[in-house]
């Protein structure tokens, strides 16, 4: 009887139990497998060999040069037409892929719509609507205001900011575009905010994108203010593809095939981009010929005129970039995706390997490019050459979604008292309602890889962050809130049970006005290699034993401004790459405290982002800072040095790429202008 142990009979139920779960999720795969007639491919030598993508890439929506110069045109009557009393209001309406947002774009940046208007502002509406957050995008974009100075709009009530729009405006010609209008239920909310547009001198207009001619309507448009976007022709169509397939190439081996090919658009100006990007990677008759014959044409499919296409594209990237998109759902729709954001959640999850000798956010780098070659990506930013911003169109959201099923789930919760199983999901964002507390995760939370939230004031309470750390253990990926300014918000201490998600990679805690110290424990987090703390504007201190982080690559403490030092111990973060917002002591090498000195320890920075604070420098210790590898370099004198001699003190490289010294906050990148 010894050797009997029901504790060794219920694991063994459970491994046999896991056993089989797995056997009916690999029977699955094989059978999507025959479905779509996959072929097999090799991992690993995709993972060592990474596809191919032309050297450069204009990232050109040729959608708006083809088929819409008639609408364009009637717009700008309209925009050009009388000046009473009344401002109209101006829709495109059309289903989802027909172009209504890159049709508002073209009007947008037309040279000669913003000569005529004193003020163009462009807000995207989408589904989720918020009319505070329509009401501070428009302050936003009438007063020209940083992120920083937006987010500070916050706290303010409904009226205060219906009041400055109509302060802002007043006598004002204006042009305001509404991207991406939804739900005609809601007219009573969008009351305050269309008094307040009348404020705006004659001649001001309101442009408004919209799948559903009822929004139309609730938004003030006319029978006649309605311009209904038509498909594309089949000519149109190939049109757009072969501008970006062929590259202005004149192919006529391929042009019976591609036109063909375009007619599977179904007039569809994304389904025409996408082919088109498609195709441009391949350049043999046989291989358009494979596209033409894919087995998935034939497949019945929800929004099928447009998912084919995409699926196309889709199995043609490799399974690491597959992956690498499928966590784009976990962005909200219409939000803007920062590089720098996540690309570091990619690492955290494995999808750009483990080669400790790769550069990995070069890796990542490559895969947005790829991404954004396949029109999967639009509205891109570049800085320096690198995709620093974009989006994903609603309908690309739509089918990631539909792919990734329950693996990578965006939930919202609207009722109180909910607890959250997660069990069936391994990647989750979780968006809580204003006023609503935080769900409480269950056991079966345990196996969440990747967790991302959205919540409203007091919603995340110390316990409510007690039972996450407690369930959540096997998390890599931890962030509350985004790093641009979104409404969430956090208890003024984080409890030591942080210190269990030993697998945690990335931690993002930015923006908590409340957050005043960290616990010791988060120095447990020995894997943590990403740790951003931006805007916690009353942190006071840094953990002492932060030294044990040593696979840290990433520090931001930009905006903490009740942050006074930082510790000795930041000396042994020997990993680290990119360290934004740090704090030297240059008038002495102090036991406790980061000195400039101690910047020679940190071989592998790329990019430093320094305040220097004391009222002299120590020039002898000052140049062990050692920092003419550095790409990237800001600095700012807080205290009486002059630029002379700290200039003098580092000698930094004459050719670094990017540097700045400043008298006043300054951090680079500084987000360039969106177009």
């Amino acid at each position: 009887m010894s050797c009997f142990s029901i504790r060794r009979v219920c694991t063994r139920c459970k491994i046999a139990f896991n056993i089989k779960e797995i056997n009916q999720r690999i029977d699955d795969i094989v059978k999507e497998k025959e479905k779509y007639q996959l072929l097999s491919m090799s991992i690993s030598n995709t993972i060592n060999h990474p596809q191919q993508r032309p050297e450069t890439s204009s990232f050109v929506d040729v959608s708006k040069l083809c088929g819409r110069d008639k609408e364009k045109a009637d717009i700008l009557n309209y925009l050009w037409g009388g000046s009473g009393e009344v401002i109209p209001t101006i829709s495109i309406v059309g289903m989802g892929g027909l172009g209504k947002t890159a049709l508002a774009q073209l009007i947008y940046n037309d040279n000669e719509v913003k000569k005529h208007f004193d003020k163009v502002i462009w807000v995207c509406v989408s589904d989720l609507f918020d009319e505070k957050k329509v009401a501070r995008a428009i302050i936003q974009g009438l007063e020209k205001l940083g992120d920083g100075a937006a987010y500070g709009l916050e706290s303010n009530p409904l009226q205060f900011l219906l009041e400055r729009i109509s302060n802002s405006i007043q006598g004002m010609k204006y042009f305001l575009v509404l991207d991406d209008v939804w739900d005609g239920n809601k007219g009573e909310r969008w009351e305050g905010l269309k008094t307040t547009f009348k404020f705006g001198a004659p001649g001001s207009r309101i442009l408004v994108t919209t799948r559903d001619v009822i929004v139309a309507k609730m938004m003030g448009s006319s029978s006649s203010q309605i311009i209904f976007l038509e498909k594309l022709t089949d000519e149109q169509c190939w049109s757009v593809v072969k501008h970006i397939a062929l590259e202005g190439r004149d192919d006529q081996n391929l042009e019976k095939i591609g036109r063909e090919i375009a007619e599977k658009c179904k007039g569809l100006p994304l389904a025409a981009k996408t082919l088109g990007s498609l195709l441009k990677s391949k350049r043999s008759k046989r291989e358009w010929q494979s596209v033409l014959n894919s087995e998935i044409w034939k497949l019945e499919l929800a929004q099928q005129d447009i998912f084919a296409p995409l699926l196309l594209s889709y199995y043609d990237l490799s399974p690491p970039v597959k992956l690498c998109f499928m966590y784009c759902v976990l962005f909200p729709k219409d939000h803007d995706i920062f590089a720098h954001v996540l690309i570091p959640q990619w690492m955290a999850m494995g999808y750009l390997g483990s080669d400790g000798t790769a550069d990995l956010e070069s890796k990542g780098q490559e895969y947005f490019h790829i991404l954004a070659d396949r029109s999967f990506f639009q509205d891109v930013t570049l800085l320096n050459g690198k995709i620093y911003c974009c989006k994903m169109h609603d309908i690309v959201h739509d089918f990631a979604q539909y792919l990734a099923q329950n693996e990578f789930v965006t939930k919202e919760i609207n009722s109180d008292h909910l607890t959250m199983d997660g069990s069936k999901n391994r990647h989750l964002t979780v968006m809580v309602d204003k006023r609503i507390p935080f769900p409480t995760f269950t056991s079966g939370a345990k196996k969440l890889r990747a967790l991302i939230t959205f919540t409203g004031e007091g919603a995340l309470t110390y316990e409510a962050l007690g039972s996450l750390f407690n369930h959540c253990r096997r998390l890599r990926v931890l962030i509350f809130g985004w790093p641009d300014g979104i409404d969430h918000y956090l208890c003024k201490e984080i409890p030591q049970g942080i210190g269990k998600l030993i697998h945690l990679r990335v931690l993002h805690l930015g923006s908590n006005e409340k957050l005043e110290r960290l616990p010791e424990a988060l120095c447990n987090l020995l894997n943590l290699e990403f740790l951003d703390l931006w805007c916690c504007a009353n942190l006071k201190q840094l953990p002492d034993s932060i030294e044990k982080l040593i696979n840290l690559r990433s520090l931001c403490t930009a905006g903490c401004s009740a942050l006074t030092q930082y510790p000795k111990g930041v000396q042994k973060l020997t990993s680290l790459r990119n360290l934004t917002g740090l704090i030297a002591r240059a008038d002495r090498n102090d036991a406790k405290e980061f000195c400039l000195a101690d910047l020679g320890n940190l071989k592998h920075l790329n990019v430093l982002h320094l305040k220097v604070v004391g009222n002299s420098i120590d020039m002898e210790q000052a140049r062990k800072a050692q920092l003419q590898d550095i790409q990237r370099l800001s600095i700012f004198l807080a205290g009486s040095i002059q630029k002379a001699d700290i200039i003098e003190a580092l000698d930094p490289h004459q050719n670094i790429p990017h540097s700045r010294f400043s008298d006043t906050y300054w951090f680079f990148p500084s987000p360039p202008a969106s177009s």
